[in-house]
């Protein structure tokens, strides 16, 4: 789907830069994509994919492991 009409950013294109960590950030993406950076209405849209993205990066991390503490 496309996000961005202004510059033709689909959802796939900002995804694709959020899982390959080429892009982490709404800042990242508007700077390789330029999504955003023109009328802004895809703004919004922009931030939850980000977001979206975040959460399933965090769910995914394995735990950090216990620091034990001295006896």
């Amino acid at each position: 789907m496309i996000v961005c009409l202004c510059h033709g950013v689909s959802d796939r294109q900002i995804n694709k830069l959020l899982v390959s960590g080429e892009a982490s950030t709404v800042a990242a993406v508007q700077a390789q994509t330029r999504c955003g950076t023109d009328c802004g209405t895809c703004i919004a849209q922009l931030r939850e994919i980000v977001d979206a993205a975040e959460l399933r990066r965090w769910k995914y991390q394995p735990p950090v492991p216990r620091v034990l503490r001295p006896a």
